[in-house]
């Protein structure tokens, strides 16, 4: 017996890849970003090295991923109805793992036009204090109020009106603060993601480092404001766990594989203080 973790689409087809390891002492279902996405084998993911810690454990749990690199909280709602609440009418699960809101803070700073976005066009601006003063707080307020917080109350109002998980806790990734730098995932194609956002809106380098950790903190209290009257909400603290990356290095770097996701090193940080949680 052995903790198992596999694809929602995997499993509706050779489930007996999965069960044959069982029996499960628990299940869970993994929804949200490239962080739960299961398919990002070269660049890792938690469920993958969340099921190497329960092995360390010798616990024997299973984990269905229905997770998307790249995927939004938005995306996520609107396939709500064809994706999680079919796979919540399913199984019982023992805890729902989920990480969003990330992707939606990244695309709101880099798509944009600058200054029309999360961030403001620096060009031409005097040099302020500290970088946090290049967030525009109006923006700030209308991502995290009227678009983040109705869709994560979608998200969890499906949860709680299934039937076979009424109750289940619904654990929320919590991400850590990376530095900003040229480490794509995929040089050309994926990413940088913070990195051209700030290029973009003219931001000086000196700026960066506070910057990301304003934003990052944005993002934390956006998480915590979830759980904010909720029951089962929890949110898993990662922050400040992993070693940053060296400024200016353009690959693998301290807990970092690229600019915004964990290497092997930091996997394994995250996924004991989830075991722990799980546990």
């Amino acid at each position: 017996m052995t903790s198992v973790v596999i694809t929602g689409a995997r499993y509706l087809t050779h489930p007996e890849q999965a069960d044959r390891h069982g029996p499960f002492e628990k299940t869970f279902l993994a929804e949200g970003d490239s962080w739960m996405d299961a398919s990002a084998a070269a660049q890792g993911s938690l469920p993958y090295y969340l099921t190497q810690e329960f092995n360390k454990r010798g616990k024997t749990h299973l984990i269905i991923n229905i997770s998307t690199s790249g995927q939004t909280l938005r995306r996520i709602t609107q396939t709500m109805r064809g994706d999680l609440v079919w796979w919540l009418a399913q199984l019982p699960y023992d805890a729902v793992l989920f990480s969003a809101g990330g992707n939606d803070f990244i695309d709101a700073a880099r798509d944009p036009g600058p200054g029309l976005g999360l961030l403001r066009d620096m060009q031409g601006q005097p040099l302020p204090p500290d970088g946090a003063a290049c967030l525009r707080q109006d923006a700030l307020r209308q991502l995290v109020d009227d678009y983040l917080a109705p869709n994560f109350a979608a998200i969890y109002d499906a949860l709680r009106a299934s039937p076979r998980n009424a109750a289940t806790p619904l654990l929320l990734n919590g991400y850590d603060t990376p530095v900003a730098r040229d480490a794509p995932a995929i040089p050309g194609l994926v990413g940088p993601w913070l990195y051209a956002a700030y290029r973009k809106n003219h931001i000086d380098p000196s700026l960066w480092p506070a910057l990301t950790a304003a934003v990052f903190a944005a993002i934390t209290a956006a998480l915590g404001g979830w759980q904010a009257g909720r029951t089962g909400v929890a949110l898993v603290p990662t922050t400040g766990v992993l070693t940053p990356a060296a400024p200016g290095s353009t690959g693998s770097s301290g807990d970092w594989k690229n600019e915004i996701h964990p290497n092997a090193s930091g996997w394994r940080k995250l996924a004991r203080l989830w075991a722990d949680r799980l546990a």
